[in-house]
């Protein structure tokens, strides 16, 4: 099913994937595209969609609101806040998630015991509603992260003097605050590293490209996955880091996203 409406906005719909055979038990997966937060679409992750179809899955691959990114282009830089952050868009996987539950009965589906999956900042998202408490009634218990950031804290606001102002603005337009010191907390609570440092957190799949290069910037992805790693054995949360070599941030090349959705298969069957 096309563009099934779960809230007034246009942006507001998903792609319903149904796998014949499914009964009240067959797992689901919350599917979640990249773009920065501000950008993107559900059918740049149609073909993703379409294997965890294959595997057994109901696919709820969804779009969300962005943010605004009107002015950026502009010189001087338009700086202004954004309608839509990043906690609007956890409230809309939250509302898209709480119409495709009240279907369960008409669509089929499992009620309980949901997976969620992104790739970039969907995957961000992706992990942030699974370890918060958009996720009150537990309903999602696995997350996977293909390709997304998990630490946007900074130890001193000088550090984004040497970033494109560009950037910093979609930083504080995604976030809602200013990257300065006296806002890091905030910057923290949209880490899922720091979520998890805090004492939440779900059983996560984590799969890095090995060149994970994006915006320009120098690719430390393998370190903040590792740190990652490390939070999340700590607090003693089920967990798999993947690196799949020679990979890109989009996972582009012939056959990486066959890994991709097979590891991700493998992790969400032993968790759900």
């Amino acid at each position: 099913m096309s563009d099934v409406a779960y809230g007034p906005d246009a942006r507001q719909k998903m792609d319903v994937y149904l796998p014949e055979g499914r009964t009240s038990g067959t797992p689901v997966v919350v599917l979640l595209h990249g773009g920065g937060f501000v950008a993107g679409d559900k059918s740049d992750i149609a073909a993703p969609s379409r294997q965890l179809s294959e595997k057994g899955y109901v696919v709820l691959n969804m779009n969300y609101r962005l943010v605004d990114t009107a002015g950026i282009l502009q010189t001087p830089i338009v700086h202004k806040p954004s309608a839509v952050r990043i906690t609007e868009q956890l409230q809309d996987i939250k509302l898209a998630v709480g119409v495709a539950a009240g279907k369960a009965a008409e669509w089929k589906i499992r009620v309980d015991r949901w997976a969620i999956a992104g790739h970039s900042a969907g995957a961000t998202l992706a992990m942030l509603y699974a370890y918060t408490d958009v996720n009150a009634d537990g309903r999602v218990k696995v997350a996977a992260n293909w390709a997304g950031a998990t630490d946007f804290s900074f130890q001193d606001e000088s550090q984004f003097d040497q970033v494109d102002p560009r950037l910093v603005e979609i930083y504080y337009r995604a976030v809602g605050y200013e990257p300065v010191n006296a806002n890091k907390l905030a910057y923290m609570a949209v880490s899922p590293y720091w979520v998890v440092s805090s004492g939440k957190g779900k059983a996560t799949i984590n799969i890095r490209p090995e060149n994970n290069e994006l915006f320009n910037m120098p690719d430390v992805s393998a370190t903040l996955y590792e740190a990652f790693t490390n939070v999340l054995n700590s607090k003693n949360i089920p967990n798999r880091y993947i690196e799949i070599a020679g990979a890109d941030h989009g996972f582009s090349q012939p056959g990486n996203w066959d890994k991709v959705i097979t590891e991700t298969d493998i992790f969400f069957r032993e968790e759900l």
